[in-house]
């Protein structure tokens, strides 16, 4: 029994000192703050005293410093996850939690009521501390490991793009005290976090020096939630908003039960009776010092734009954009940021923002704009002017133009992070809106000499400030606001406006008339044969004068690229007309047209446009564009942003041509487009019918005459691509058996035509043979029959991806 006493004895003398002495934080670097927290940099820890429990703050992780690649995406300032969480105590535990708005109980006093919604859908804890210590309500944990961890999800990015199985190295990484802070509002705290792994994919290799160990820096942020003065604002889906949503479970019967309420900053009149007041806190955003001239200048300018905007809206001094201090934090919430990012290859720029999930307040705007960005801007330029003949230096309209899309480019992003979505039917309408995305409108005159003048805009448009009027405006006293902001909405589509985003600008079977990315003009099928025009004038003259004395020749393909392909936008703004609806996003009672159907007229126009873009005439290099091209020299391999080739390691002159093909007939032939022209003229007589669009392409680009030379060359590939594409039509899922009905009775005609013999022929072609047999093998058994793959169009993002989401957020 004294044995037993005495080893009960002693293992309470061990087990009662544990909480006291396992953590001295007299030895600690104490950082106080919004969450106070221990640092011991000598044994590489930190530690955070938790003295609220069940009190909710916002916890937001990001990428201070990335991996460089556009491809995957982890740039450097990239936002990563904004959550509203709380510290539970649970036993001998700390958690946290990230607590569910997406589902809520807003409209009910019965706590019942409120338990049940909060019961039937999960939670997700983020981590689990360990309580090392307490007193007095103050409970101390070991966060390095939380802190460690790969919250942004590196890793698994890194996985899913197929670059290989990367998992955090702890012996490989620390906490980086430098960037370790603390303020009232704000508990900062970064990682260098190295993950390893065996490396597969390219992307990977091509910006890590050593591809099987990933160091990247990640960010914590523990942030105050926003004060209740802020007044939520629906959301209207005319109004050009992005917006926060949830279901609540105690609206009432018959109403909406999903809520949904627009992003913004808060913006309030320190006069409310005021037209016009100066805020109580204006909005400011910061320039990334890091930003060279004359990129800065331009940014800032172009940025400061958005205060025009806000002046109409009944502010005056409440928005601007200034450099940042020289102590700033890029990544603290407390500073509205644009930040120049690098990356080995070019890309899209974002608009992101810290938002409140549970009002859709603004909390921290955050703008990435890629630096490679401009270069694309002078390439185009570069190609269109082709000013060093004779050693002649670089022109300065190439230069002038690319900074002016830097100006467009800087309101374009902040546009986004000051709540506003993309407005991409604003190009014909006098360019009414930066949040579109513009194509230079370059001009020539009868001489051939071109105009720069017009390329960009240098202001918002007055969408912009309709817009930023129905955010941000304040509702007179007295008045209602949902009739104060649909009055806004009404005055701005009587001034003509149309308010089109994203998924029918992008998706590939839209219809919409106006809505187009990289587009110009009030019609879409003479906008295209204008910019056929200019392109096929500069192709012309194109030659050594395009690069610089001592640049390889080969180089003279990066500037023929965007040239020869200035007009791929207007081709699928061109496709769009056809089988095209124009609509707009009505609401029931409002001053809005009611869509329709586009014209025949409109619809042939739009089809004969894109006929003569597919002609060979306008598909053919000059000589001596073929002629001055050669084989790439050592140390400028073939990249993304030159024509593919078929002939090895010569330059081909049919690819840009099968490129042009390929496209145009991937949007004229898409799936849902056809669908829609079988459809339209037995809804509406005299609207082009499938049928006839069939025997019109085929006519067109079938013919009975072909050369021997290389426009005729051209024209057999254009007849094969013409058979490939209509086999894949009849074997899409999203064809409709009538679309597929026709276009094998079509194949089959075609097929026949290529069977018989030609006049003044002893026999049937090669190609035409090959062309029949093709036919007779689908037609006989489909299902065993695959089409080649198609070339790879050279990279235009981010003027033009195939990525659906691109700068903004959701």
């Amino acid at each position: 029994m004294k044995k037993t006493f005495i080893l009960f004895y002693l293992l309470l003398l061990v087990s009662l000192p544990v909480l006291s002495q396992t953590i001295d934080k007299s030895k600690l670097e104490k950082k106080e703050g919004f969450f106070t927290f221990y640092t011991d940099e000598d044994k590489g820890k930190i530690y955070l005293e938790i003295d609220k429990l069940d009190y909710e703050f916002l916890y937001v992780n990001s990428l201070p410093a990335g991996v460089g690649s556009n491809d995957l995406g982890l740039d450097r300032g990239q936002l990563g996850r904004t959550r509203v969480v709380e510290f539970r105590k649970a036993g001998n535990k700390i958690l946290l939690v990230h607590k569910n708005y997406d589902f809520r109980a807003s409209h009910t006093d019965n706590p019942y009521e409120t338990k049940a919604v909060k019961d039937a859908f999960a939670e997700s804890v983020v981590w689990g501390f360990e309580i090392a210590d307490h007193n007095s309500g103050k409970f101390l944990v070991d966060a390095t490991s939380f802190y460690l961890q790969d919250a942004h999800m590196v890793g698994e990015k890194l996985g899913n793009a197929k670059q290989g199985t990367y998992r955090p190295d702890a012996s490989r990484s620390a906490i980086h005290y430098p960037m370790t802070k603390n303020f009232p509002k704000n508990s900062e705290v970064e990682a260098i976090v190295t993950l390893t792994g065996t490396p597969s994919g390219g992307y990977i290799r091509s910006v890590t020096p050593s591809p099987e160990a990933v160091t990247v820096r990640q960010r914590h942020s523990f942030i105050e939630l926003p004060d209740d003065g802020y007044q939520p604002r629906e959301f209207d889906p005319r109004s050009g908003y992005f917006h926060v949503s949830y279901m609540d479970f105690t609206t009432a019967i018959g109403e909406p039960i999903v809520r949904k309420l627009i992003s913004r900053h808060r913006l309030e009149k320190k006069d409310p009776n005021a037209e016009v007041s100066e805020p109580i806190k204006p909005i400011v955003y910061y320039l990334d010092r890091g930003t060279p001239e004359p990129v800065r200048s331009a940014l800032l300018e172009g940025g400061n734009w958005w205060a025009e905007a806000f002046e109409a809206a009944g502010f005056k001094n409440a928005y601007r954009v200034e450099l940042m201090p020289e102590d700033g934090d890029m990544m603290d919430v407390r500073y509205n940021v644009i930040q120049w990012v690098h990356r080995s290859t070019r890309g899209w720029s974002y608009g992101s923002s810290v938002r409140d999930p549970r009002t859709g307040e603004i909390i921290k705007g955050h703008v990435s704009l890629g630096s490679l960005r401009v270069r694309q801007d002078y390439l185009i330029a570069q190609g269109l002017l082709q000013p060093f003949e004779d050693g002649k230096p670089a022109d300065p309209k190439m230069l002038e133009m690319a900074l002016a899309r830097l100006r467009q480019l800087s309101a374009h992003e902040i546009g986004h992070t000051i709540g506003l979505a993309h407005a991409y039917a604003s190009a014909p309408t006098d360019r009414a809106s930066v949040m579109d995305y513009p194509y230079p409108y370059i001009t020539m005159d009868g001489s051939g000499n071109l105009d720069f003048s017009k390329a960009y805009d240098d202001k918002i448009g007055d969408w912009d400030k309709w817009a930023v009027k129905y955010g941000y405006a304040i509702t007179p006293e007295g008045e209602d606001e949902k009739k104060f902001l649909n009055q806004i909405l009404e005055d701005t589509y009587a001034a003509g406006h149309t308010f089109i985003s994203d998924v029918d600008a992008r998706h590939p079977s839209g219809s919409h008339p106006k809505a187009h990315l990289w587009s110009n003009g009030e019609s879409a099928p003479e906008e295209l044969l204008r910019l056929m025009e200019i392109r096929k004038s500069r192709l012309e003259t194109f030659g050594k004068n395009t690069i610089e004395d001592g640049q390889p020749e080969a180089l003279m393909e990066e500037v023929l690229v965007p040239l020869y392909l200035m007009h791929r936008y207007q081709i699928e703004a061109a496709a769009k007309l056809i089988g095209g609806l124009d609509y707009t996003y009505k609401v029931k009672g409002d001053n809005q047209r009611n869509q329709k159907r586009l014209s025949a007229s409109v619809q042939n126009e739009a089809i004969d446009a894109l006929l003569k873009a597919l002609s060979p005439e306008n598909l053919v290099l000059p000589k001596q564009v073929i002629d001055h091209i050669p084989p790439r020299p050592m140390g400028y391999s073939r990249n993304r942003e030159t024509f593919p080739s078929r002939t090895g390691l010569n330059f081909d002159p049919i690819a840009p041509a099968e490129n042009v093909v390929d496209m145009a007939l991937g949007f004229m032939l898409e799936a849902g487009r056809t669908n829609r022209l079988a459809q339209q003229a037995a809804f509406e007589s005299g609207l082009p019918s499938f049928g006839a669009y069939l025997d019109k392409l085929s006519s067109s680009l079938v013919r009975n005459q072909i050369s021997e030379d290389y426009q005729g060359q051209i024209a057999l590939m254009i007849e094969n691509k013409l058979v490939d594409h209509l086999i894949k039509l009849s074997k899409d899922a999203g064809a409709s058996s009538l679309v597929k009905a026709e276009v094998r009775a079509k194949l089959d005609q075609i097929k026949n035509r290529k069977s018989e013999t030609e006049k003044g022929k002893s026999g049937i072609s090669a190609h035409d043979k090959y062309l029949s047999d093709k036919i007779t093998a689908f037609l006989r058994l489909p299902e065993e029959l695959s089409t080649p793959s198609s070339l790879n169009v050279p990279d235009g993002a981010p003027i033009g991806s195939d990525e659906i989401f691109c700068d903004f957020e959701f």
